[in-house]
């Protein structure tokens, strides 16, 4: 299926992430046993673009449109799940810092036009206490994945006076995202996870670091770029999510298939191809993968048309729907891992062998706070007429 508004790069962006397949399997297994994405899947993926698709154009980024992130990131996760999760991250990340920052924090941080590979977390975890031209940061945050392979971090900190967070109106935090170079940031060796084990998701902390006026980021408005950069955080996370779920999901498919016909019983001799049983749950678990595959991706299109239109025409049911869609296929896709799992036997018991990486990736993934069943009551209550809006999607259509 083809969506109007795709940036023309599209093609180009699929192609050269279906080239670095190999690369980024034959990494899997060493990936996984260091605990961090190897240095040659990382190159892999930042020379053929895929880094730096959601930077802003003035910067040599695509401003990638959400059904090509999510096509991209879900042939990357195919290939290794803890791949396209850093590749997630590090092209949303980067974006945000590209869109973000001022003319002067870009001049250094994008120095000689060159892009940089960029983590971080919007999660303000940190205080940073203002002083005479910037702030003092001080802090800890949790799964800075692709944090070892970056060369900027970006963060979100709570505003704090006399070490004490500062609240709005409305009793949320007053946060402010700032930007440092990584030799300011202390990473602590501590991913020790049941899966996503080469995502290198390590907690990493502040200590007083100075943050100087300039490397302070501004989202509402950002200094540069198009719709990408008006999208509400969770519209701006949803086809990361969506398509990792769904590469995952499609390489433990794959590889069941792959294994039906030469798994036999051990008793019986009967192979798995040969399996009634096999035959109806794999029909069905592919219809459900489908499924929520073309679901997700046309709610994704819907909310990229609409905040292309002028005055951002997204309504709160369609973004309700965004939020429902990134569960369901989270769910569909560990659904379809745990199928494939299942009747992997013991085969699929050992390392390196993609079903148990597959059942874990994706099990970990169902633990991030974007995949939350709160939000199919979201959608619940938008369909009733009853739901309010928030600022994780943002506020209603400007008139």
């Amino acid at each position: 299926m083809t969506y109007p508004l795709q940036i023309t790069e599209r093609d180009q962006l699929l192609a050269k992430a279906h080239s670095i397949r190999p690369i980024l399997e034959a990494d899997a297994e060493q990936s996984e046993v260091d605990r961090t994405l190897a240095m040659s899947s990382v190159d892999a993926m930042y020379d053929a673009g895929l880094l730096s698709m959601c930077a802003p154009r003035s910067l040599g980024g695509q401003e990638a449109d959400l059904v090509t992130q999510a096509e991209v990131y879900e042939i990357v996760s195919e290939a290794n799940g803890a791949a396209g999760w850093c590749c997630f991250i590090g092209a949303t990340a980067l974006g945000l810092l590209g869109g973000m920052a001022s003319d002067v924090a870009v001049t250094e941080v994008f120095k000689d036009g060159r892009i940089p590979r960029s983590s971080g977390s919007v999660i303000p975890s940190g205080l940073a206490e203002k002083v005479e031209g910037g702030y003092r940061v001080n802090g800890r945050w949790a799964f800075g994945s692709g944090i070892h392979h970056a060369e900027w971090v970006s963060t979100a900190a709570v505003f704090a006076v006399n070490g004490e967070p500062v609240l709005l109106p409305d009793g949320t935090p007053d946060v402010r995202m700032i930007c440092v170079p990584i030799k300011d940031v202390i990473i602590e060796d501590n991913w020790h996870s049941a899966g996503l084990c080469g995502t290198g998701s390590s907690h990493y902390r502040f200590d007083d670091v100075f943050v100087s006026d300039d490397f302070v980021l501004q989202r509402d408005p950002p200094h540069r770029g198009g719709a990408l950069f008006r999208l509400p955080l969770y519209g701006y996370v949803s086809a990361c999510h969506v398509g990792f779920a769904l590469g995952v999901a499609k390489r433990a498919l794959a590889e069941i298939i792959d294994l039906a016909s030469n798994k036999k019983r051990k008793f019986s001799g009967v192979a798995l191809a040969d399996r009634g049983a096999f035959h109806k749950e794999l029909g069905v678990i592919s219809c459900k993968l489908a499924g929520a595959r073309a679901y997700s991706l046309d709610v994704l299109n819907q909310v990229w048309e609409g905040t292309c239109k002028e005055n951002d025409q997204v309504s709160l049911v369609t973004w309700s729907e965004c939020r429902a869609a990134v569960v369901y296929v989270t769910e569909v896709a560990a659904e379809v891992a745990t199928f494939a799992y299942r009747y992997g036997t013991g085969v699929a018991l050992y390392k390196p062998h993609p079903l148990q990486r597959c059942l874990r990736d994706i099990y970990t993934g169902t633990q991030h706070g974007i995949v939350s069943d709160e939000n199919y009551e979201a959608l619940g209550l938008a369909l009733l007429g009853k739901a309010d809006w928030d600022p994780m999607i943002g506020g209603p259509p400007k008139d």
